[in-house]
């Protein structure tokens, strides 16, 4: 099953009157080619949030239902946005927060990087576990508790990987930290050039809770939402200019971008190829401990 850590709904502004829209895709070699390709087609990849080890009408659940439930409420706050109204209910700003946390963590750099930390973790965390298993282990049982919950069911890590990861994407002390910030909306409509996006979209500087904490998200070619932990920093964002904000936000989203780069068109190839994956991200869940 075909599994969006980009989501279609989210890509749809970029969509021309052919209903396509212009993607960058790193291919074979490290080359970067551009077509136009419809939203169902591109930002996938094949079970990236499969549940391993359950029944066969249950193991994409977290991709039809907990993703989908994400996205569908997320999708109804980002078209507020797109009219330039910034929500104040505190089930909006949620399904927001909830949307944006799930972008820095469904990539499948990011999950493939967690299952490993889990398995890790759970070896690490585990030494009286481990201690009393060895205690009662008999003769030509396994050496570790991990190698003998394996022998038992092989899924059961990756499976509660999956899980855990899942519940990460709403926890409540990121979700604090993100309906808590002050949010705009700036409209770069009076400059030609469009805002781009792309596999690693949310562009988040110096962490949530810093006194320059900030982050940026395209919601679409126009238009761009911000959030900034105080009103200083957020005053400083508005007070740039359209030029400069959207000549900033395009290099952080190419540079983010790992695989795919988004545009109403193919002008910007050269940048892409020469930004695209140049630049770290910010991440919930990084490799080292």
């Amino acid at each position: 099953m075909d599994h969006h850590y980009i989501p279609q709904f989210y890509l749809r502004p970029w969509l021309g009157a052919d209903h396509k829209l212009q993607e960058f895709r790193r291919g074979y070699g490290g080359w970067i080619q551009s077509g136009r390709y419809g939203t169902k087609v591109t930002g996938f990849e094949k079970n990236l949030y499969r549940v391993p080890g359950v029944t066969a009408a249950t193991q994409h659940n977290v991709e039809r239902i907990f993703m989908g439930m994400v996205d569908t409420r997320a999708a109804d706050v980002r078209d507020m946005l797109l009219q330039g109204s910034v929500p104040n209910q505190p089930h909006l700003r949620h399904s927001w927060a909830r949307f944006i946390c799930s972008l820095l963590l469904r990539h499948p750099d990011s999950i493939h990087t967690f299952k490993e930390r889990y398995r890790r973790d759970f070896n690490a965390s585990n030494p009286r576990l481990q201690a009393r298993y060895e205690e009662i282990k008999k003769e030509g049982f396994p050496d570790t508790l991990e190698e003998f919950l394996t022998l038992r069911d092989p899924t059961m890590l990756e499976r509660e990987a999956i899980i855990t990861a899942a519940k990460m994407m709403e926890s409540e002390g990121t979700m604090a930290l993100l309906t808590g910030m002050r949010w705009a909306v700036y409209d770069t409509s009076t400059v030609s050039r469009k805002l781009m996006t792309s596999d690693r979209p949310a562009v988040c500087t110096n962490g949530f809770g810093s006194l320059n904490g900030h982050l940026g998200l395209a919601i679409s070619p126009t238009k761009l939402f911000l959030a900034a932990t105080f009103d200083v920093q957020m005053d400083f964002m508005l007070k740039t200019s359209a030029g400069k904000m959207v000549r900033l936000a395009n290099a952080a989203v190419i540079g983010q971008g790992r695989k795919y780069v988004y545009a109403v068109d193919d002008s910007s190839l050269a940048e892409v190829r020469r930004l695209m994956g140049k630049q770290d991200y910010f991440e919930l869940v990084s490799k080292s401990k």
